[in-house]
């Protein structure tokens, strides 16, 4: 049985829910508030750091010593109403036996109140938030092997699931099996470092136990 590194944003809920688009207001809010920019420059810094540092996080620490907790406390202060209940993934999550991690670049906190809100928190193993990244993000290489570490992973028996094809490049360069979540369903893959895509995590998880998986490589 394979263990699973799973993304939390856009991957544990579909990303219709758009809960992604509440926390984007958020960061604009927390950046004009504390840079004193308007809400329109306030949008263009925080594209700009999250291409170049894969947070707009690491980006605002690098460049204006923005203190990490008070940003993260703040822009996933949100309406999690949206996100359902999901109980065909408790079920399968709950009869899988390998091991289930959240790999987050947001906050453990974040990261509780959505697996609570799907309902399959007690179904997940452990959580590893930017907060055990040190506050370096996804796709940054040091993290993933902070990861595969600290839960005593095997690349090879490990598949990592996560909506942005930057993130599985990593993983695939360190011999992690990696599968993108695209709730348009488009399954064409035009990348040879995943291994498959899938619209949600419940197709994830029903294909990875019916061996897809490696049916792909």
């Amino acid at each position: 049985m394979q263990d699973l590194l799973i993304d939390l944003d856009n991957t544990v809920y579909p990303e219709d829910s758009n809960i992604f688009s509440l926390i984007d207001i958020r960061m604009k809010s927390f950046i004009s508030k504390n840079l004193n920019v308007s809400l329109e420059k306030s949008y263009k810094i925080q594209k700009k750091y999250f291409m170049e540092n894969g947070t707009t996080l690491k980006g605002l620490m690098l460049h204006h010593n923005i203190k990490p907790e008070p940003f993260l406390k703040y822009v996933h202060d949100i309406d999690l109403s949206s996100i359902q209940n999901n109980p065909k993934l408790i079920s399968i999550l709950k009869e899988y036996k390998g091991k289930k991690i959240i790999f987050t670049n947001g906050s453990e906190d974040h990261a509780i109140k959505v697996l609570q809100r799907v309902g399959i928190k007690q179904y997940i193993n452990d959580i590893f938030d930017i907060i055990d990244a040190e506050y370096i993000p996804k796709p940054e290489i040091i993290t993933y092997k902070k990861v595969l570490k600290k839960f005593n992973l095997i690349p090879e028996k490990t598949i990592m699931i996560d909506d942005l094809p930057s993130n599985l490049k990593t993983a695939k360069e360190l011999g992690i099996n990696t599968v993108l979540i695209n709730q348009k369903h488009d399954s064409k893959n035009t990348h040879n470092y995943i291994n498959l895509v899938c619209s949600n995590l419940l197709e994830t998880i029903i294909k990875i136990n019916k061996g897809k998986i490696n049916e792909s490589n």
